[in-house]
């Protein structure tokens, strides 16, 4: 089941707290974005971790140099996931990972602007990186390009990082992003200029938490009933000949297949299979993530 993260972008110290009390209860992470880290500070994250202890709250650092050194107050002060660059140095997204484990924390690699990003994410993948963050910028968007493929690839490597994955997401396109593999979805301008952002929160939290049993519970459940269908031609096969007595095994097995494997085909005819939309470049660029 996919997590939610919310990111709060808005320069305005109590405007982001605001729009954070309104989503909490519908999201798992309150990300704040790097314009609004920098304008507000850390004392923003203090007020957050104080009003939302419920919530897993990501700090979008950033961070290109001085990983260890630059994460560690925002540990201290209450973030759980802080984010470094992929195009840094290696030895600074070491400096953030090795700071997380020190606070029980996690740090998220951003491969935005990542020109290898297979090999990067092997890279830090071995180093420990808890988050493989699959970003498409707002400047990128506003140029036609969206996550899935970079998702897809980075989801195919089966690091065991888990996978965030932000860029354009909105209830058109979440089940696809869970779908795909991706272990948190993070959506911005979707709840923050909705008319209700309580609602698309909501509505995007449900969406994600279902999106395996729905569309993309066709591809994980087809597997299966192919092989309970394949168990149930066995066994009748092996049982050829013999009476009911002499494979007391095969017909329990048989039992067992017959009652689970009705449910699986009956999911996956009934999921709905949705073609993925393309997504639409903003006319007017939000803040960044």
């Amino acid at each position: 089941m996919a997590q939610t993260q919310m990111a709060l972008d808005s320069l305005d110290f109590d405007a982001t707290v605001a729009l954070a009390t309104k989503v909490a209860p519908h999201v798992d992470i309150l990300e704040i974005g790097t314009p609004c880290i920098k304008h507000n500070g850390i004392e923003l994250l203090k007020t957050l971790r104080a009003k939302f202890p419920n919530n897993k709250i990501l700090v979008d650092l950033k961070t290109m140099d001085a990983g260890f050194y630059e994460a560690e107050p925002f540990y201290k002060a209450g973030a759980d996931i802080c984010t470094v660059l992929g195009t840094a140095d290696i030895g600074t997204i070491k400096g953030v990972i090795d700071v997380a484990n020190k606070y029980g924390k996690m740090a998220q690699v951003d491969l935005i602007n990542v020109t290898d990003k297979k090999a990067r994410t092997l890279e830090v993948a071995k180093l420990g990186a808890h988050i493989i963050g699959v970003h498409t910028g707002l400047d990128q968007q506003a140029a036609g390009q969206t996550p899935f493929v970079d998702l897809a690839m980075v989801t195919g490597l089966n690091t065991g990082a888990k996978v965030s994955v932000a860029g354009g997401v909105k209830a058109a396109t979440v089940r696809q992003v869970v779908d795909a593999g991706a272990d948190i979805v993070v959506a911005g301008a979707a709840i923050y200029g909705a008319a209700d952002p309580a609602a698309s929160a909501a509505e995007i939290t449900g969406l994600a938490r279902a999106g395996n049993a729905s569309a993309g519970g066709m591809g994980k459940l087809l597997p299966w009933a192919l092989i309970a269908g394949a168990v149930l031609l066995g066994l009748y096969l092996l049982k050829g000949g013999n009476t009911v007595e002499e494979m007391p095994a095969a017909d329990a097995a048989v039992e067992q297949v017959q009652e689970a494997a009705p449910a699986a085909v009956e999911a996956v005819e009934d999921a709905p299979v949705e073609a993925m939309p393309e997504e639409a470049a903003p006319a007017e660029p939000a803040p960044a993530n």
